[in-house]
């Protein structure tokens, strides 16, 4: 054999080992909606090596609705309404509200009691267990301050009393994991995935993403809290793995006498946090990226901050107002991932 043909033998292995490679390395792409998914609509956009990507998204979703039936407080048939209609007895536990009720715990001591799972009654009270138009400021207005006085009574969740077997709340008391849940979910969602034959993926919820295998870092734009469109943004930063939430005042509230009242409620005062527009946090956890963005804004954003520096695994930038404007406070973090004013 001439130096000629074992260059084109060569040659030959090489093309056909590159066609081996891809033929088993081929994957497929698919994007998929659910509107009927954590209160909001869900996106998956993933890649698999299986040509039934589609088929495996659709279980993701499946699963999710799953985990969310046991964490709806308004579902009578829930875990959560279970505990919550229990009226002083115990309920068994169910492990992934374990694991909630204990993140739920860690904020708790984290924000000095600002994050609270047992307002449940004080946001009922307020009325946003129901959908409010933007700026329609006929539909609602604050409640009585004598009546959220006493609201205050059932609320406390160093009262609550929970292990791996069981949970009991006293009489009068309530829960939501309203602030974790999407978190969580997305969490489970993400590891089902990573487990099976996903290759890379995304989960968009639009307050909260979850990315894995991202073979490049995707940009992800915060939306303006003061914006006239949607789609209008303030900054944006890079991120390739891990997730991130977004707690703004401008996703759930009414308009009253030209003031605004806002979904996110401090438990010591019982009226929504002033002059804090929007929190967005980055953490490898959606869990924890959703729960802290709920506790950070319940904190003056200067000692948020701070106390953000307990997890540095996690980055956040928060909007808030100053002397009459918008102002921003980032963590040390957020220069590394790239973020970028756009005013």
């Amino acid at each position: 054999m001439t130096k000629k043909d074992i260059i084109s033998l060569i040659l030959l292995l090489a093309v056909i080992a590159y066609g081996a490679w891809t033929w088993f390395n081929r994957s497929y792409r698919d994007t998929r909606l659910d509107q009927d998914l954590l209160d909001t609509v869900v996106t998956i956009s993933a890649k698999s090596q299986s040509k039934n990507v589609g088929a495996q998204i659709d279980s993701v979703f499946a699963y999710m609705h799953t985990l969310e039936a046991k964490f709806n407080d308004y579902d009578p048939t829930s875990w959560v309404s279970k505990v919550n209609t229990a009226n002083g007895k115990a309920v068994p536990m169910d492990p992934d509200a374990y694991e909630l009720l204990c993140l739920a715990d860690s904020l708790y001591q984290l924000a000095g009691g600002a994050f609270d799972i047992t307002i449940k009654p004080l946001y009922d009270l307020w009325g946003f267990n129901r959908p409010i138009p933007p700026n329609d400021s006929l539909t609602q207005m604050p409640p009585d301050s004598l009546v959220i006085r006493e609201t205050l009574k059932n609320m406390g969740f160093n009262r609550v009393r929970f292990n791996q077997k069981r949970i009991i709340l006293p009489r009068g008391m309530q829960i939501t994991f309203g602030a974790l849940a999407k978190g969580y979910v997305l969490d489970k969602a993400r590891d089902y995935m990573a487990a099976g034959k996903f290759i890379s993926g995304q989960i968009d919820c639009t307050s909260s993403m979850s990315f894995f295998g991202q073979p490049l870092a995707q940009i992800v734009s915060v939306r303006h809290p003061r914006a006239n469109q949607q789609l209008q943004t303030i900054g944006s930063f890079k991120i390739r793995d891990g997730s991130l939430s977004t707690s703004g005042d401008y996703q759930q509230y009414f308009e009253y006498e030209n003031r605004r009242y806002h979904h996110i409620l401090h438990p010591k005062t019982g009226y929504p946090v002033e002059n804090v527009f929007s929190v967005t946090v980055i953490h490898p956890s959606a869990a924890w990226a959703d729960g802290l963005s709920t506790a950070l804004f319940l904190l003056p954003p200067e000692t948020a901050i701070e106390k953000l520096k307990r997890y540095p695994e996690s980055n956040a930038v928060i909007f808030y107002q100053a002397n009459g404007e918008i102002v921003s406070l980032k963590s040390l973090g957020m220069k590394d991932l790239e973020w970028h004013d756009e005013g």
